[in-house]
């Protein structure tokens, strides 16, 4: 039994009546950090649950805004799982696990992991963990089991998008691995605490975000040493955190029963101690375990785990590093693949079936293995690190992949090899799939690649026959030594606009010279277009600098003829020392029913030194393009009138050659206001092919980072610099109001008076943590103007260097929809608030969400078992048929909330559907409820004035037991209830 350290005694005493202060949270840590190797190993379950419980206290303040990642700069090392039969495909991007159909691609369901707070701060941060495994259970096929950098193993069946128990871990998991043949069981490598080596991760240790995010980037073996041990851990939760025995504390007792609180393991034994651990892999019968270190492969018999890993296979060569590990199907043979590209296929190492005094066979290390040398053979081709390797299930050919983009096929036994080029991005995982009847029995490769997408090789053609894209990284964004490709530079923008036809967030795709169009609520891909050739792949001794994508903007739908034409404005360049900067303004055409988009006019150098901005005017008439540069020259961009879709400068304008840095255009198109190094900001009129209108001094907010038109009528201009923030009223020019406040970015929502302003916090002196940044909402009723700091703010987990606001289906002054890139160095892009919410399911236990308004989209439970609705379009049938008829007082389908689903529940499964007893309860009693409510408000029957001689009360009955039926009922359904009454 682990003892029990004061401070967290001391904490379990006060546990119900509140938290821990933050000196008490620091104290606990420190003496958890002095427990020995020893405890680390004999945690008992009590002290497991009351971390727990800790942890699960740890809710994010009211008003944190949802933060989502979106350009994730962590390598894919999760490979694609798919279902028994090969239908459905799971992608782990992020903190969520996406769920594909095969032979669709379609994204069907998504599982999640809610964001939460941090539990070393109190500062109201939301922060995402990032998934490091996605299985299927050992023990039943239609549950899924994910690991996350967040020290859980969640369990979720998948067809229903549940979320059955969450096991806590107590450190971040940096591999699993698991088998159908080793029920029960999970292999994990979980990260050691930041003093490597001096000891094992206590079960109630607290992990932070950066320790998870180090212990991620460190499970790929590219940044800096981390270590982790390795565990076999039971899927089942202990009985005292289930049951709530005896045994249970008193802090376990009172920890709630929901599947998303962290509960452990019925069992967790350490099998070996911490070490840096690259893979886990278990060969395809479970009775072997391979870790694999950067110069060793350590083997272990799962059917003898109490002995732990007993042999070892060493790197023959010096300097040779393990980059990967692959098991052989059917034959006692695995293969290791290293940082020098090459593949090593080991034999006489793994134990074969010796013969027991009892006659039985079981797998042992072989007698004759004992003493003998490991022999090996090697393939070579690649010129970089081997990332993955995979056997086919026939076992006849081993599949490689690498830095290259392109998956090589060897055929052992006469050393053949095969090429898949030009894949698109460095190779990451690969799984092989067996022969589809559906696919036209052709074995498919799932290859994910770096950039976040996964691609499938038919094995016969050797070509790529379907792709998974949803949002694809940007390669450029690599910090790697081997990347292909140059890192792009902190100081350079990041193309970030919308769409205005579909509101799909344009950013750079996986590579800089390519934008893609990516629609947030469905986590599609729906355009790629590269803005410019280039070379994608480099050779083994350099890099190749890109075509950078450096502005992108979009005109006004309308603006280029017809009702849903508009254009696209591009601005990309090339630039290396000793050679001279190549820089080109690029004019797209998006026509009616045209897929993409169509280059109409290049302009070279339509500057002479770096453009700051560009922006379209709001016109649909007649758009214009504004561009700023550091030469100091302003010009506005117009189409020719002598050809038919070309662009020229209708002027160049110079204020004082200062030059300009942000620009905006006024809500009509009639004004533009730019601001400039010296301090200064200038006011234009369109008219008189650009006149000057005004010049505001702005020497106290120091030198100017961004400006807009503020207000729901446009009437003020508000502009941020690197000292404070400054507003001019259009109407008296005069100025409004100043503030300290240093915005790194202001987002005006689009027709409202809310404005949105993001200050990046300094780091405290102090040493207390905080918040990055501080986003602030500015109302109307509370204007910026008049009390600045009381605005209501919210906390962001980063600095931002730029926003946009996204389009959101939620509505109201207080709702903050944006997306922003981090002012870090991985220029990443990441969607705030609804936006965020939108697209990735919040809140714990609500795993699966269909995609918002997206035809023909389906759950994965509803493509197994048939639809359980309508289509939209018959909805919107439905709903506009509802709205058209008067609906009667007591009518019992609005207020029993439609028990029949729909009007008559055409098209509903039965499956789905209530007891026969309960949809005739309901019918009969609608049928009665609508006659007697028009029964109130007419005039006498004529069954009352055809029979005056029988009594008015049988008339009345008589009457009542005629039923009336709905405009939308079926027929049938009509047909049977009356032959049913009689009538």
């Amino acid at each position: 039994m682990a003892t029990v350290l004061p401070a967290q005694a001391a904490f379990n005493a006060k546990l119900n009546r509140s938290r821990p202060t933050q000196k008490e949270r620091k104290l606990i840590r420190q003496q958890q950090q002095q427990t020995s190797l020893a405890d680390a190993d004999t945690v008992a379950e009590q002290d497991i649950v009351e971390a727990a419980v800790e942890r699960s206290d740890a809710v994010p303040q009211k008003g944190g805004l949802d933060w989502l990642p979106l350009t994730d700069q962590s390598p894919h090392t999760c490979p694609a799982v798919f279902t028994p039969d090969a239908a459905y495909c799971f992608i782990a991007s992020g903190a969520a696990v996406r769920i594909y159909s095969v032979r669709t691609t379609e994204l069907l369901s998504t599982l999640s992991i809610p964001p939460s707070s941090s539990p070393d701060t109190d500062n109201g941060v939301l922060s995402r963990s990032t998934i490091t495994a996605v299985l299927l259970s050992p023990s039943i096929p239609r549950q899924l089991v994910v690991t996350s950098t967040d020290g859980r193993v969640r369990v979720w069946d998948y067809v229903e998008g549940k979320l059955l128990r969450t096991l806590e871990m107590g450190a971040p998991v940096l591999h699993a691995a698991a088998n159908d043949k080793l029920p029960d069981q999970l292999f994990v490598a979980l990260a050691a605490p930041e003093e490597a080596g001096e000891g094992a991760p206590t079960a109630n240790s607290v992990v932070g975000k950066g320790k998870a995010r180090a212990a991620l980037s460190a499970s790929t073996g590219r940044s800096q040493v981390q270590l982790a041990g390795v565990y076999v851990v039971s899927l089942r939760a202990a009985r005292s955190a289930t049951a709530g025995t005896a045994t249970t504390s008193s802090a376990a007792a009172s920890a709630p029963s929901s599947p998303s609180t962290p509960v452990p393991p019925a069992r967790r034994v350490r099998l070996a101690v911490p070490r840096q651990v690259r893979a886990l892999a278990l060969s395809p019968s479970g009775a072997v375990l391979a870790s694999l270190t950067p110069t060793h492969v350590h083997l272990c018999q799962t059917a003898q785990l109490n002995k732990g890993f007993v042999k070892s296979v060493d790197a023959p060569i010096d300097g040779e590093r393990f980059t990967t590990v692959a098991f052989h199907p059917t034959e006692n043979i695995f293969a290791t693949g290293n940082e020098k590209g090459q593949i090593r296929v080991w034999y006489n190492v793994l134990p074969r079936p010796a013969p027991t005094e009892g006659g039985d066979a079981q797998m042992d290390w072989a007698e004759a293995d004992v003493g003998a040398e490991p022999s090996s053979s090697v393939l070579h081709w690649h010129a970089r690190a081997v990332s993955s390797l995979a056997f086919t299930p026939n076992g006849a050919y081993l599949l490689s992949g690498g830095r290259e983009a392109v998956l090589v096929l060897w055929q052992l036994h006469s050393g053949h090899q095969e090429y898949v080029p030009r894949l698109g991005a460095e190779i990451e995982t690969l799984t092989v799939l067996e022969a589809n009847a559906s696919e036209g029995g052709e074995q498919q490769v799932a290859v994910r690649l770096r950039d976040g997408s996964t691609v499938f090789v038919g094995s016969q053609r050797l070509k790529i026959v379907k792709t998974i894209a949803g949002l694809k990284s940007d390669l450029s964004i690599a910090r790697s030594s081997s990347a292909p490709i140059a890192a792009s530079r902190t100081d350079l923008p990041v193309p970030l606009a919308i769409d205005p036809a579909t509101s799909a967030l344009v950013l750079p795709s996986g590579h800089p010279s390519s934008l893609q169009f990516y629609s947030p609520s469905s986590d599609a891909q729906l355009l790629e277009l590269e803005i410019s050739p280039s070379n994608r792949v480099a050779s083994a001794n350099g890099t190749v600098e890109p075509t950078r994508v450096e502005r992108v903007a979009f005109s006004k739908p309308g603006s280029a003829g017809g009702k849903d034409e508009y254009w696209m404005a591009t601005v990309d360049s090339w630039s290396r020392e000793a050679y001279a900067s190549v820089r080109q303004l690029k004019f797209w055409r998006k026509r009616e029913g045209q897929p993409g988009f169509v280059l109409s006019t290049r302009i070279d150098r339509p500057h002479e030194a770096p453009i700051t901005s560009i922006a379209f005017s709001p016109s649909s008439a007649s758009p214009l393009l504004l561009t700023t540069s550091t030469d100091g020259r302003i010009k506005v961009w117009g189409p020719s009138s002598a050809s038919e879709g070309a662009w020229q400068c209708r002027a160049s304008l110079s204020y004082r050659s200062s030059a300009p840095v942000a620009s905006a255009w006024s809500h009509d198109g009639s004004l533009f206001a730019v601001a400039h190094t010296k301090r200064t900001v200038t006011l234009w009129s369109v008219a008189n092919a650009g006149q000057l209108v005004h010049a505001f001094p702005a020497t106290a907010i120091g030198r100017p980072k961004s400006i807009c038109f503020a207000d729901k009528e446009g009437t003020q201009i508000l502009c941020a610099g690197s000292s404070g923030a400054v507003c001019w009223d259009l109407l008296t020019l005069e100025e409004t109001f100043s503030t300290s406040i240093e915005f790194a970015a202001l987002v005006p929502k689009p027709q409202s008076s809310v404005l949105i302003g993001i200050e990046d916090v300094a780091p405290s002196s102090s040493g207390a943590e905080q918040p990055s940044a501080l986003l602030y909402v500015s109302h109307p009723s509370s204007p910026l103007s008049t009390s600045p700091r009381k605005s209501k703010t919210r906390p962001l987990p980063h600095p931002v260097r730029q926003a946009l606001w996204l389009p959101s289906l939620v509505a109201g002054d207080d709702d903050v929809s944006l997306a922003v890139t981090s002012a870090d160095t991985t220029n990443s892009v990441a969607l705030v608030g609804n936006a965020a919410r939108s697209s990735s399911a919040a809140g714990a236990g609500v795993a699966s969400r269909l995609p918002i308004a997206t035809e023909g989209t389906t759950r994965l439970f509803d493509e197994i078992f048939g639809e359980t609705d309508l289509s939209a379009s018959k909805r919107e049938a439905r709903a506009a048929a509802s709205e058209a008829r008067p609906t009667p007082a007591g009518d019992k389908k609005q207020v029993r909330g439609g028990i029949l689903g729909t009007a008559d529940g055409e098209g509903t499964p039965a499956h789905t559907l209530p007891p026969i007893r309960m949809l005739w309860r309901e019918v009969f009693h609608d049928a009665f409820a609508v006659r007697r409510s028009a029964s109130d408000a007419s005039p006498p029957s004529q069954a009352a004035t055809a029979a005056p001689d029988r009594p008015a009360k049988q008339a009345e009955h008589d009457e009542a037991l005629q039923p009336e039926w709905h405009v939308g009922d079926t027929e049938t359904v009509r047909r049977i209830f009356a032959a049913r009454l009689g009538v």
